[in-house]
């Protein structure tokens, strides 16, 4: 199975009150993470950007 990028609306949204407040929603999907994992995802996504640039 492969999903593509078109297919997808990816959601960010903070419910403060939760253990882990960063909620992503993908394709029907939620993942909870704390702040220090959606900073770590945000960087691994940013390297493998900046990885196609070159």
């Amino acid at each position: 199975m492969k999903l593509h990028a078109r297919n997808l609306n990816p959601v960010v949204t903070v419910d403060g009150t939760a253990a882990r407040p960063v909620l992503l929603r993908v394709a029907g999907l939620v993942l909870a993470m704390s702040a220090r994992e959606a900073r770590a995802l945000a960087d691994e996504l940013h390297d493998a950007a900046e990885g196609l640039d070159r």
